[in-house]
C-alpha cells in the first residue's frame, strides 16, 4: 500500500475517534455543570476540557476568558480550532477523498453524509439547549461510520490502518479523560471518595459507554475509584479502556508486520507498553501515582505513533 493512502486511512479514522472525543468531552462538561456548585476552590469543568484537550492556550489567544457557551462554540463548530468537531469532520472527508478508491462506497456515502449534515447544524444559530442533540448526532454518526468499516472493508492492512488511527485516538483520550476528572476536577485530595468524587467517576463511566459495563463487571457495588482505574485502564473486556485500546494496536502492529513481513521499532515499543499495562495492577498505578501513570502514558503512545510515522507514512510499504 501506498504510504499516502495508509496515512489518509489512518488520519481519517482518528478525526472520526477524536469528534467522538470531543463530543465525549464536552457531554462530561455539561453533565457536571448541571450539578450546584458551591465548594470554592473548585476549577471550572469547561477549564478542564480545555486542558483536556490541548488547546486551551490557543482558546484564550483568542476569547481571553473561561466562558462556557463560547468554550461549546469553540469545541463545535469553531473552524480555527483543529480540534473542533467541525474541523474533525472536516478533516476526515478531505483525507478520505484523496483516498476514495480505498474505501467502500458504503464507508465514503457515510462520511459525506455526515459532513452534509454538519451543515443543517450550522445554519442554526447555536445555543446552549442545542448542546446535547447535537452530541448525540456526532456519537451516533460515529458508530455508524464505524459500523460501516466493520462490515464492509476488506479485512487487510488497509483495514489495518484505519483501526490503528482508531486506537491511537482512543487510547489517548481515555487517558485524558481519566486525568480531568481525578487531577483538575477536585479541588484537594481530601475529597478523593466523597459524594462529590464518586458521582463525578459516575458521569465519567456514562461519558464514555461504559457506566453499564462496570455495573455488570463490579455488581452494584458503590462507585469505587481504585475500581474504576482498574475498569479504565487495565480491563481486557472493556472496549474504552486504555489496556483494550493498546492490545488493538499491538494486534494491528503485528499484522502489519506479517504482512510486510518486517518487525520494527513500532513493534517493539507498543510490546513494551502491552506487557507494562497486563502486569500492573490498580494499585501499583495508584502507588506509582495516577497523574504520573497517566502523563507517561501519554508521552509514551505518542512516540510510538511518531515511529508509526516513520516507518509507513514516509515511504511506500510494497
Amino acid at each position: 500500500m501506498l504510504s499516502r493512502t495508509a496515512e489518509n486511512l489512518y488520519w481519517t479514522a482518528r478525526y472520526v475517534e477524536r469528534a467522538d472525543s470531543i463530543a465525549r468531552l464536552l457531554e462530561v462538561a455539561y453533565r457536571i455543570h448541571l450539578i450546584p456548585n458551591t465548594n470554592e476552590g473548585y476549577l471550572s469543568e469547561w477549564d478542564s476540557i480545555l486542558r483536556a484537550s490541548g488547546i486551551k492556550e490557543e482558546y484564550l489567544r483568542k476569547h481571553k476568558e473561561i466562558n462556557k457557551e463560547k468554550i461549546e462554540f469553540f469545541l463545535l463548530f469553531d473552524e480555527s480550532n483543529n480540534s473542533s468537531i467541525k474541523s474533525c469532520i472536516v478533516k476526515a472527508r478531505n483525507n478520505l477523498k484523496m483516498v476514495r478508491t480505498a474505501v467502500t462506497l458504503e464507508v465514503w456515502n457515510t462520511v459525506n453524509s455526515w459532513y452534509h449534515e454538519l451543515e443543517n447544524y450550522e445554519q442554526v444559530k447555536y445555543t446552549s439547549k442545542n448542546l446535547p442533540e447535537i452530541l448525540d448526532w456526532v456519537k451516533k454518526q460515529v458508530n455508524l461510520i464505524k459500523g460501516t468499516i466493520d462490515h464492509t472493508q476488506l479485512v487487510n492492512d488497509g483495514f489495518d490502518f484505519i483501526r490503528l488511527g482508531i486506537y491511537f485516538e482512543r487510547a489517548d483520550f481515555t487517558a485524558r479523560i481519566i486525568d480531568v476528572k481525578y487531577f483538575i476536577l477536585l479541588p484537594s485530595s481530601s475529597f478523593v471518595g466523597s459524594q462529590v468524587d464518586n458521582f463525578q467517576w459516575s458521569l465519567m463511566l456514562r461519558s464514555v459507554s461504559s457506566y453499564r459495563g462496570f455495573k455488570w463487571a463490579y455488581g452494584n457495588s458503590d462507585i469505587d475509584y481504585k475500581k474504576i482505574i482498574d475498569f479504565l485502564i487495565l480491563s481486557n473486556i472493556c472496549p474504552r479502556s486504555i489496556f483494550f485500546a493498546v492490545d488493538k494496536i499491538n494486534h494491528h502492529v503485528n499484522r502489519l508486520c506479517q504482512f510486510y513481513n518486517s518487525k520494527n521499532v513500532v513493534h517493539r515499543k507498543i510490546n513494551t507498553i502491552y506487557k507494562g499495562l497486563l502486569n500492573s495492577s490498580a494499585e501499583q498505578i495508584i502507588n506509582f501515582g495516577l497523574h504520573e501513570f497517566l502523563t507517561k502514558f501519554i508521552d509514551d503512545i505518542g512516540n510510538v505513533y511518531h515511529d508509526l510515522e516513520i516507518v509507513y507514512f514516509s515511504g511506500t510499504q510494497e
